[in-house]
């Protein structure tokens, strides 16, 4: 067995591992290695453990399609690891770990749209134009990835390029930290990720299926974090997570989660967009809501809502039209979620508030409209409103003739004069109590009549209009 120390040539690091592996050694472990030119593993098969501990490397290491029963490179110094289509049976171990050319300029990722300045990470990627400081794409791992406070500080733009990478445990990244950003597209893994304290440019899970996303706890991300189209099964957390400047957003849009946790630290730098997303319970804190203009909620599915202190119904609506393009489905949804709970009031309020927001792109006859029925009894949703206006007419018609009883018609009536039934006559438009004809006001009594049948008419026509309209949304 070879014995080897301090500065070693790659070469013959290459060559000990190769003898070794020969022995039928379980581990073949070096520690504190500081290694010339580069090491080359790829496409070997290895059956014993390779632990390279607290070792620096001058060149990066290529592990491309290597198979291996573990491998560990905790501690180590590293330029870049290329390590596309790796097979490791158990664990991959990049523990405290330090990667790239050192350059620690921030890189964050942001939408391809972005006209700001500065040196950014594109949110497309072109893999075979693409380069990471770790690469892993197609790698397969049959136990945890472990990158716990691996650091990565690099003049490119990915960090992590790992497209497609399947992982048999749980991706383990607490305080990980990366001026540039991961890129996860599509992978597999088949408990959670965990990315507790990380610091980040930026995220594109696109696609991934996990159990459970870990983005909380002082988590941060200076660029963009994308889970669109990703199936989780358990949670996605971005609890006490910030999503900082230049270009820190969310971008969920097609997300299946069970429960997703919005509760920020603060307000995002950007947009949060939760297009189409379907979820069973949304967490999330009114003080760290998006900017308005900086939401997108239309077509998101969620059957409740929690947060750790209560919002008012009237709060909450005006979460809803932080997002510009909110339409009549957005609204449905949050009146569906406190009906489902059992309050309907706060049902009715969303609604009432649908009707008010919707008419806003009215042309300016259904403007005028629809503040009518506003006022009058609130679309539909405040139908005391509209008995209320009916008994105030009567009470305002009943006081004026009271005192100004009109003359009978044809000079003599058998009917009683009673200024209530006579006001009441004159504000239903069909049905007729027969005082109406039965008396002839004129001068200032006949302007009040011509008042209460008008008012009649418009009661009625928005109560009507105004029952079609909730029926209609029902």
């Amino acid at each position: 067995m070879t014995s080897l120390s301090g500065t070693v040539d790659a070469r013959a690091l290459g060559a000990a591992l190769a003898a070794r592996d020969g022995n039928g050694e379980r581990t073949l472990a070096y520690r504190g290695l500081r290694v010339v030119g580069a090491l080359r593993l790829d496409r070997r098969s290895l059956d014993a453990a390779v632990a390279l501990v607290d070792c620096v490397f001058e060149e990066p290491l290529d592990l491309t399609e290597l198979s291996v029963p573990s491998l560990d490179l905790s501690g180590s110094v590293l330029p870049a690891v290329h390590a596309d289509r790796l097979v490791v049976d158990g664990e991959l171990r990049l523990t405290g770990a330090r990667l790239g050319d050192g350059v620690s300029e921030p890189r964050p990722m942001t939408d391809p749209a972005d006209d700001g300045t500065g040196r950014r990470a594109p949110r497309r990627l072109h893999e075979g134009t693409a380069t990471g400081v770790l690469r892993l794409a197609d790698a397969r791992i049959g136990g945890n990835l472990v990158v716990e406070e691996l650091s990565v500080a690099d003049g490119g733009a990915w960090s992590l390029l790992a497209p497609r990478l399947t992982v048999e445990g749980s991706v383990h990244g607490r305080g990980l930290t990366a001026n540039g950003s991961l890129y996860l597209r599509d992978a597999r893994v088949t408990h959670a990720v965990n990315l507790h304290a990380a610091d980040v440019g930026g995220i594109d899970a696109t696609g991934i299926i996990c159990t459970g996303f870990y983005a909380d706890w002082g988590f941060r991300s200076t660029g963009q974090v994308l889970l669109r189209a990703a199936e989780v099964g358990g949670v996605v957390t971005f609890h006490d997570g910030i999503l900082a400047g230049p270009a820190g957003s969310l971008l969920c849009g097609r997300l299946r989660v069970p429960r997703l946790r919005l509760d920020l630290r603060e307000p995002p730098a950007g947009r949060v967009v939760l297009q189409d997303a379907t979820v069973d319970v949304l967490v999330d804190s009114e003080s760290t809501w998006p900017a308005p203009g900086a939401l997108s909620l239309e077509g998101f599915a969620y059957q409740r809502l929690e947060t750790e202190r209560s919002v008012e119904v009237r709060a909450r609506i005006s979460w809803l039209t932080r997002d510009p393009q909110a339409g009549a489905r957005t609204f449905e949804q949050l009146a569906k979620s406190y009906q489902s709970g059992g309050d309907e009031r706060s049902a009715r309020t969303v609604r009432h508030a649908r009707e008010r927001y919707l008419s806003r792109n009215d042309r300016l006859s259904g403007r005028i409209w629809g503040l009518v029925q506003d006022v009058l009894f609130g679309y539909g949703y405040a139908p005391r409103r509209a008995l209320l206006w009916l008994l105030s007419l009567v009470a305002v018609g009943s006081l004026w003739f009271a005192t100004h009883r009109p003359p009978p018609v044809g000079g003599d009536s058998k009917r009683a004069w009673d200024p209530v039934l006579y006001s009441l006559d004159l504000l239903i438009p069909v049905a007729s109590l027969g005082h109406r004809g039965a008396w002839d006001p004129a001068g200032a009594s006949k302007a009040v009549a011509l008042l209460l049948v008008v008012a009649g008419w418009v009661l009625a026509t928005a109560v009507i209009a105004g029952a079609r309209r909730v029926l209609g949304r029902g």
